[in-house]
């Protein structure tokens, strides 16, 4: 308890770094990370790094536990939409929630989720409420067995962080969910024998249409499908949860201006179906 008020009285009082990305930090260090719009202390024995477009990493050596902070824009009812939904890690193995949403306080929320398949790991996700719908999403991926010590540091982690007023539009305009809200985006993709072009409409609301028009290669026969659900964003990939329940990912890249959807280039057009 002593070495932990220390610690606490060491990152209180010590000036913030400014994190620089590809670098790798030890804690204990009091970090200003620009990205996210944060200011946050990071934990003895923890080490961070943080690569453009993937978050913030905190890691031990010699351990699988690992926590993730990336920055969202929500209000407290698409909070509570983000923690009823399955999530999806890197390898798109499913995330089910698991008990009840816990309310620490009015800006602070976290749910468990277990991971599909397995009963060894398990996922908490703390949402961190801050001015203008910014938000700070906190994944926490851990053993059973670390369960106390993780629950512990990951309070103290999100207990201790602050919203920083500068670059606060540089970031949001950086936050690719927020660049995908009311998009209407066509591409083109070929799969075997077939060219498929779709048109895709991400609606502010979550809610997402489909238009795909398949053309076997020659233009000999065309078919035409459409599909709604729900649409999210995780480990740069579009997440579409179809009415029917399945499920379909599409990696998602910015290259200079315009976005690559599965490495194709999109063109954005008009959306006159929906905000």
């Amino acid at each position: 308890m002593k070495i932990f008020l220390i610690v606490l009285l060491f990152l209180t009082l010590s000036p913030a770094e400014e994190l620089v990305l590809d670098k790798q930090y030890d804690g204990p260090q009091k970090l200003t990370v620009t990205a996210l719009g944060i200011s946050m202390g990071l934990p003895y024995n923890w080490k961070a790094i943080a690569h453009k477009n993937e978050g913030l990493k905190l890691y031990q050596n010699k351990s699988e536990n690992v926590i993730i902070l990336q920055a969202k824009e929500m209000d407290l009812l698409e909070a509570e939409a983000y923690l009823t939904q399955p999530h999806y890690l890197q390898n798109n193995t499913k995330l089910f929630p698991q008990g009840r949403i816990v309310t620490l306080n009015s800006r602070l929320y976290y749910r468990n989720y277990v991971v599909n398949g397995e009963t060894d790991r398990v996922v908490t996700f703390y949402l961190l409420l801050g001015p203008q719908n910014r938000t700070v999403v906190m994944r926490v991926l851990y053993n059973v067995a670390d369960e106390s010590a993780i629950q512990a540091t990951s309070m103290n982690i999100v207990q201790a962080l602050s919203f920083t007023p500068t670059n606060q539009l540089q970031s949001r305009t950086q936050n690719l969910e927020t660049r995908l809200k009311g998009l209407h985006l066509a591409y083109m993709k070929r799969d075997g024998a077939y060219e498929s072009k779709r048109e895709l409409w991400l609606c502010s609301n979550k809610r997402y249409l489909l238009k795909e028009e398949h053309v076997v290669v020659g233009g000999m026969s065309r078919e035409t499908e459409q599909k709604f659900g729900k649409w999210s964003l995780e480990n740069s990939k579009l997440i579409l949860i179809a009415d029917d329940g399945r499920e379909y990912f599409i990696n998602v890249k910015r290259q200079d201006n315009a976005l690559l959807l599965d490495g194709i280039r999109s063109y954005e057009l008009k959306n006159h179906q929906c905000l």
